[in-house]
């Protein structure tokens, strides 16, 4: 299992559980990275994380 760093993004809403990401590394410096969070996931891109408690 890999573990990643954790990421520091500007959260824009876009709806009640999907945000716009911005600043989330070079690859999406001067894009927009769709954020869901849904079902007790938070999704980004291809990948979901469980919400911890």
């Amino acid at each position: 299992m890999a573990i990643y760093p954790s990421m520091d993004m500007d959260l824009i809403p876009v709806s009640h559980s999907v945000f716009a990401a911005t600043g989330a590394g070079s690859s999406f410096q001067d894009d927009f990275m769709p954020v869901v969070f849904a079902n007790g996931y938070c999704y980004i891109g291809m990948r979901a994380a469980p919400k911890i408690s």
